[in-house]
Protein backbone atom coordinates (compact mmCIF):
# COMPACT_ATOMS: atom_id res chain seq x y z
CA UNK A 1 0.00 0.00 0.00
CA UNK A 2 1.32 3.31 -1.06
CA UNK A 3 2.71 5.77 1.73
CA UNK A 4 -0.36 8.46 1.52
CA UNK A 5 -2.78 5.68 1.26
CA UNK A 6 -1.70 4.13 4.46
CA UNK A 7 -1.59 7.93 5.86
CA UNK A 8 -5.39 8.37 4.96
CA UNK A 9 -5.80 5.25 7.14
CA UNK A 10 -4.73 6.17 9.46
CA UNK A 11 -6.24 9.66 9.62
CA UNK A 12 -9.21 7.65 8.70
CA UNK A 13 -9.13 5.72 11.95
CA UNK A 14 -8.02 8.52 14.29
CA UNK A 15 -10.46 11.28 13.03
CA UNK A 16 -13.43 9.74 11.31
CA UNK A 17 -14.42 11.33 7.82
CA UNK A 18 -17.32 13.74 8.44
CA UNK A 19 -18.75 15.76 5.86
CA UNK A 20 -17.49 19.23 4.85
CA UNK A 21 -21.50 20.37 3.55
CA UNK A 22 -23.58 19.22 6.78
CA UNK A 23 -21.28 17.75 9.25
CA UNK A 24 -22.41 14.47 9.31
CA UNK A 25 -20.02 11.90 9.78
CA UNK A 26 -19.30 8.78 7.66
CA UNK A 27 -17.95 10.25 4.25
CA UNK A 28 -15.67 13.40 3.75
CA UNK A 29 -18.53 14.84 1.22
CA UNK A 30 -21.62 12.80 1.87
CA UNK A 31 -24.59 11.30 -0.41
CA UNK A 32 -27.27 13.95 0.45
CA UNK A 33 -24.87 16.59 -0.13
CA UNK A 34 -23.49 15.20 -3.36
CA UNK A 35 -26.99 15.27 -4.84
CA UNK A 36 -27.57 19.18 -3.62
CA UNK A 37 -24.71 20.31 -5.81
CA UNK A 38 -25.76 23.19 -8.48
CA UNK A 39 -23.95 22.05 -12.06
CA UNK A 40 -23.14 25.34 -13.40
CA UNK A 41 -25.55 25.89 -16.34
CA UNK A 42 -23.45 25.69 -18.72
CA UNK A 43 -19.51 26.85 -19.75
CA UNK A 44 -18.60 30.44 -20.27
CA UNK A 45 -16.55 29.33 -23.18
CA UNK A 46 -13.74 31.58 -23.90
CA UNK A 47 -14.42 33.73 -21.32
CA UNK A 48 -10.75 35.71 -22.16
CA UNK A 49 -8.40 36.28 -25.05
CA UNK A 50 -5.95 34.73 -23.01
CA UNK A 51 -7.26 31.53 -22.52
CA UNK A 52 -9.06 28.98 -25.01
CA UNK A 53 -11.71 27.71 -22.94
CA UNK A 54 -13.31 26.64 -19.06
CA UNK A 55 -15.37 24.88 -17.45
CA UNK A 56 -17.00 25.24 -15.09
CA UNK A 57 -18.48 21.90 -12.36
CA UNK A 58 -20.70 23.60 -10.13
CA UNK A 59 -22.61 26.61 -8.66
CA UNK A 60 -21.06 28.64 -6.01
CA UNK A 61 -23.91 27.74 -3.60
CA UNK A 62 -25.31 25.65 -0.38
CA UNK A 63 -24.03 22.95 0.05
CA UNK A 64 -20.66 23.68 -1.79
CA UNK A 65 -19.98 27.23 -0.27
CA UNK A 66 -19.94 25.25 3.17
CA UNK A 67 -17.55 22.36 1.44
CA UNK A 68 -15.18 25.06 0.17
CA UNK A 69 -15.04 26.97 3.64
CA UNK A 70 -14.01 24.16 5.14
CA UNK A 71 -11.55 23.02 2.20
CA UNK A 72 -9.83 26.36 1.80
CA UNK A 73 -10.23 27.83 5.48
CA UNK A 74 -10.45 25.13 8.39
CA UNK A 75 -7.98 23.49 6.04
CA UNK A 76 -9.65 19.78 5.49
CA UNK A 77 -7.45 18.80 2.80
CA UNK A 78 -8.52 15.70 2.46
CA UNK A 79 -11.89 16.96 0.87
CA UNK A 80 -9.55 17.95 -2.16
CA UNK A 81 -9.83 14.25 -3.59
CA UNK A 82 -13.90 14.40 -3.70
CA UNK A 83 -13.89 17.62 -5.17
CA UNK A 84 -10.98 17.16 -7.41
CA UNK A 85 -12.70 13.77 -8.52
CA UNK A 86 -16.01 16.00 -8.98
CA UNK A 87 -14.09 18.51 -11.21
CA UNK A 88 -12.35 15.46 -13.20
CA UNK A 89 -16.14 13.87 -14.01
CA UNK A 90 -16.97 16.94 -15.42
CA UNK A 91 -14.19 17.72 -17.80
CA UNK A 92 -14.32 14.29 -18.70
CA UNK A 93 -18.14 14.94 -20.16
CA UNK A 94 -16.30 16.57 -22.75
CA UNK A 95 -12.23 16.39 -22.95
CA UNK A 96 -10.63 19.11 -23.48
CA UNK A 97 -6.52 18.56 -25.48
CA UNK A 98 -4.54 18.91 -22.44
CA UNK A 99 -0.48 17.64 -22.39
CA UNK A 100 -0.73 18.83 -18.28
CA UNK A 101 -2.20 19.89 -15.57
CA UNK A 102 -1.30 22.94 -13.02
CA UNK A 103 -2.96 25.32 -10.38
CA UNK A 104 -3.17 28.51 -9.85
CA UNK A 105 -0.22 29.66 -7.94
CA UNK A 106 0.10 31.26 -4.38
CA UNK A 107 2.85 33.87 -3.74
CA UNK A 108 4.97 32.18 -1.30
CA UNK A 109 4.37 34.77 1.44
CA UNK A 110 0.32 33.63 1.55
CA UNK A 111 1.43 29.93 1.05
CA UNK A 112 3.38 30.14 4.45
CA UNK A 113 0.55 32.24 6.28
CA UNK A 114 -2.23 29.35 4.55
CA UNK A 115 -0.28 26.09 5.05
CA UNK A 116 -1.13 24.95 1.94
CA UNK A 117 -2.46 25.54 -2.10
CA UNK A 118 -5.83 24.38 -2.11
CA UNK A 119 -5.91 24.83 -6.45
CA UNK A 120 -2.56 22.57 -6.64
CA UNK A 121 -4.43 19.96 -4.09
CA UNK A 122 -7.47 20.26 -6.56
CA UNK A 123 -4.96 20.08 -9.68
CA UNK A 124 -2.94 17.48 -8.28
CA UNK A 125 -6.59 15.07 -8.05
CA UNK A 126 -7.43 16.40 -11.31
CA UNK A 127 -4.23 15.76 -13.16
CA UNK A 128 -4.47 11.88 -11.27
CA UNK A 129 -7.78 11.04 -12.42
CA UNK A 130 -7.08 12.45 -16.03
CA UNK A 131 -3.75 10.50 -16.21
CA UNK A 132 -2.15 13.27 -16.89
CA UNK A 133 1.31 15.21 -15.49
CA UNK A 134 1.46 18.18 -13.29
CA UNK A 135 3.62 21.19 -15.16
CA UNK A 136 5.89 23.14 -12.36
CA UNK A 137 7.14 26.45 -13.34
CA UNK A 138 3.86 28.56 -13.15
CA UNK A 139 4.85 31.43 -9.96
CA UNK A 140 3.39 34.53 -8.53
CA UNK A 141 5.72 37.10 -8.41
CA UNK A 142 4.44 39.54 -5.99
CA UNK A 143 1.52 40.22 -3.48
CA UNK A 144 -2.02 40.66 -4.93
CA UNK A 145 -5.12 41.94 -2.62
CA UNK A 146 -7.63 39.74 -1.88
CA UNK A 147 -9.96 39.99 -5.18
CA UNK A 148 -13.65 39.10 -3.29
CA UNK A 149 -13.80 42.70 -2.57
CA UNK A 150 -12.66 44.22 -6.07
CA UNK A 151 -14.99 44.80 -8.72
CA UNK A 152 -14.30 43.28 -12.59
CA UNK A 153 -11.88 46.54 -13.28
CA UNK A 154 -10.04 45.91 -10.17
CA UNK A 155 -9.46 42.61 -9.99
CA UNK A 156 -7.82 42.58 -13.79
CA UNK A 157 -5.57 45.23 -12.83
CA UNK A 158 -4.40 43.62 -9.49
CA UNK A 159 -3.24 40.48 -10.91
CA UNK A 160 -2.16 42.46 -13.84
CA UNK A 161 1.58 41.00 -14.12
CA UNK A 162 1.55 39.00 -11.08
CA UNK A 163 2.56 35.92 -12.62
CA UNK A 164 5.48 34.11 -14.73
CA UNK A 165 6.75 31.07 -15.61
CA UNK A 166 10.32 30.35 -14.81
CA UNK A 167 11.55 26.78 -16.42
CA UNK A 168 11.80 25.59 -19.67
CA UNK A 169 9.55 26.05 -22.05
CA UNK A 170 5.68 24.57 -21.03
CA UNK A 171 4.20 21.80 -22.67
CA UNK A 172 2.42 23.15 -25.23
CA UNK A 173 -1.79 22.47 -24.18
CA UNK A 174 -2.08 23.22 -20.62
CA UNK A 175 -4.74 22.80 -17.74
CA UNK A 176 -5.07 25.33 -15.06
CA UNK A 177 -7.21 24.78 -12.31
CA UNK A 178 -8.51 26.89 -9.62
CA UNK A 179 -11.30 26.71 -6.61
CA UNK A 180 -13.54 29.82 -7.33
CA UNK A 181 -13.85 31.95 -10.41
CA UNK A 182 -15.66 34.83 -9.90
CA UNK A 183 -14.74 37.04 -13.63
CA UNK A 184 -11.57 34.73 -14.70
CA UNK A 185 -9.33 37.53 -13.71
CA UNK A 186 -6.47 35.34 -12.05
CA UNK A 187 -6.62 32.31 -14.13
CA UNK A 188 -6.49 34.51 -17.59
CA UNK A 189 -3.34 36.56 -16.41
CA UNK A 190 -1.84 33.05 -15.36
CA UNK A 191 -2.82 31.91 -19.20
CA UNK A 192 -1.09 34.97 -20.43
CA UNK A 193 2.38 34.23 -18.31
CA UNK A 194 1.73 30.90 -20.06
CA UNK A 195 1.71 32.33 -23.46
CA UNK A 196 4.01 34.48 -23.14
CA UNK A 197 5.90 31.55 -22.33
CA UNK A 198 5.44 29.36 -25.56
CA UNK A 199 2.00 27.57 -24.69
CA UNK A 200 -0.11 26.84 -27.69
CA UNK A 201 -3.41 26.40 -25.77
CA UNK A 202 -4.35 27.19 -22.02
CA UNK A 203 -6.94 26.06 -20.80
CA UNK A 204 -8.99 26.69 -17.24
CA UNK A 205 -11.06 24.31 -14.91
CA UNK A 206 -12.70 25.61 -11.83
CA UNK A 207 -14.80 23.69 -9.09
CA UNK A 208 -17.52 26.45 -9.03
CA UNK A 209 -18.41 29.91 -9.88
CA UNK A 210 -20.98 32.11 -7.91
CA UNK A 211 -22.39 34.50 -10.65
CA UNK A 212 -23.83 32.13 -13.16
CA UNK A 213 -25.52 34.91 -14.49
CA UNK A 214 -22.30 36.82 -15.92
CA UNK A 215 -21.71 33.17 -18.24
Amino acid sequence: MAISALFDALLSTLFPDRCGGCARFGDLLCRDCRAGLRPYPRDPGRLLDSLDDVRIAFVFASPLREVVHQFKYRRVRRLARPLGQLMATHLAARPLPIDAVLPVPLHHARLAERGFNQAEALAQEVARALERPMAAGLERVRVTEQQAHLNARQRADNVRGAFRWRNAPPPPRLLIVDDVLTTGATIGACAEALRAAGADFVYGLALARSRPDRS
